[in-house]
């Protein structure tokens, strides 16, 4: 039997580039095992050095957040109160699951000086001569090393497919030089924390629209030194001012469709003339060029997951795409309908009642101001809403930014300037 001939090596490396086992890389760069770059730490709690190590924070492992508080993850504290066996981790050390690493949960302590962690979870600290913490933690969660996860996983419950130490160690990874690792790490961290930045921002601006509406469906659109002198009455819904109706849910509405979804899954496509709106997280869940499912009624519309209880507010052509999506034609006599999608969305509905939220909201009120508060209400609101979509915006091309760079500075096909590198070199010398 005659074996199949290996591919030639490539012949077209760049100058200075050598054929690695990762690929082609700087020939300054060396391919080392994470056993090579890493090691364990096992302190214990019962036998830490630190002063009441008991009594540090305890920490939640994340895929996306990293390392943080367990009570911010789960509202509470569940750990047990004897923690003697809990792992203590210090900043700048890296920390994995290894029963879910393969889904990104492996990350650097950074927010705390210091914290206790699941007994599970290996405590990992890079060798200062030989590696830069950062950037260690920036490659651990590419997709190569996220492959190479994968590849050694071992168990036959997807949940529970445990990487073992041994193979965590052989897992093969570029090194640059360690003034490059620290440039890289330096660009990266500066790209994350202008995304985290941006997220602290667009939370803001979501605590100020909860504030905004509350008040503005509470006293009208008048600025906060004059809400005392509004005359206000109480009403089902609380207190409103005194030339406010309130009307019924059913009566903010002229009709109401339910649309049981006629697309499958593998009709929704990335691109296509036509937008899919259904009730799920995204507000465009995917395209279709489907004419015939187009819908047909008038324009806006507000879009209601029965199974979900989000809200959308759609004004341009459509396909519905979802079963229990419900498409809500505005009552535009007396509604402008931007301020009754603001003042649905402030409806609490039960989560009592699965499948069944629409006919919950049957039994609930609407305030009814007149049209040109209505006008101004949702002035106010769609300005913020604008400011909150520009920072997605931003958040999202960051983001990009992020994987793009890392992808590029990773494999060494984008390299930093040889100048912004040597200051990382002279930091170096001076620590």
């Amino acid at each position: 039997m005659t074996r199949p001939t290996p591919p030639a090596p490539p012949t077209d490396l760049p100058e200075g580039y050598c054929l690695t086992e990762l690929g082609p890389l700087p020939a300054e760069w060396r391919v080392v095992r994470l056993g090579e770059v890493f090691d364990e730490v096992v302190e214990r709690v019962k036998d830490s050095n630190v002063l009441n190590a008991a009594n540090l924070p305890v920490l939640s492992l994340t895929k996306n957040e990293g390392l943080i508080l367990q009570s911010e993850r789960f509202e509470k504290r569940i750990a047990t109160d004897d923690v003697s066996d809990y792992k203590v981790v210090r900043k700048g050390y890296i920390v994995y699951n290894p029963y879910v690493i393969w889904e990104g949960a492996i990350h650097i302590l950074d927010k705390y000086e210091a914290g206790i962690v699941s007994p599970v979870y290996p405590v990992l600290r890079s060798k200062e001569d030989v590696a830069d913490p950062y950037f260690l933690d920036a490659w651990l969660r590419t997709p190569p090393a996220i492959a190479a996860y994968n590849r050694f996983a071992a168990g036959a419950v997807n949940r529970r497919r445990a990487i073992r130490k041994r193979d965590f160690w052989q897992i093969a990874i570029p090194l640059p030089p360690l003034p490059e690792q620290r440039a890289i790490a330096h660009v990266l961290r500066t790209v994350q924390r202008a995304k985290e930045a941006t997220e602290g921002v667009i939370a803001a601006l979501r605590e100020l629209k909860k504030s905004l509406m509350r008040y503005l469906f509470t006293y009208g659109p008048v600025p906060v030194a004059q809400a005392d002198q509004v005359p206000m009455q109480e009403t089902e819904i609380g207190p409103l001012p005194a030339h406010w109706r309130v009307v019924t849910f059913e009566t903010s509405i002229t009709r109401q469709r339910f649309r049981v979804g006629k697309l499958q899954q593998r009709d929704y496509k990335p691109t296509g003339r036509y937008p899919i709106i259904d009730q799920g997280q995204q507000f465009i869940a995917g395209y279709t060029d489907r004419k015939d499912l187009i819908y047909q009624g008038p324009l806006p519309v507000m879009i209601f997951g029965d199974h979900t209880r989000i809200w959308k507010f759609v004004d341009f052509p459509f396909v519905c795409g979802a079963d229990g999506t419900k498409i809500l034609l505005p009552n535009t006599e007396i509604f402008d309908p931007v301020c009754l999608f603001y003042a649905y969305q402030r409806i609490e509905i039960p989560s009592r009642g699965y499948n069944r939220h629409y006919s919950l909201l049957r039994d609930k009120f609407i305030p009814l101001p007149p049209l040109s508060e209505q006008q101004e209400i949702a002035r106010i609101l769609q300005a913020v809403d604008r400011k909150i979509e520009a920072e997605e915006r931003r958040k999202q091309a960051l983001e990009a930014l992020f994987k793009t760079l890392l992808h590029d500075l990773m494999t060494a096909r984008r390299r930093l300037p040889g100048e912004f590198i040597a200051r990382f070199a002279e930091e170096t010398c001076h620590e």
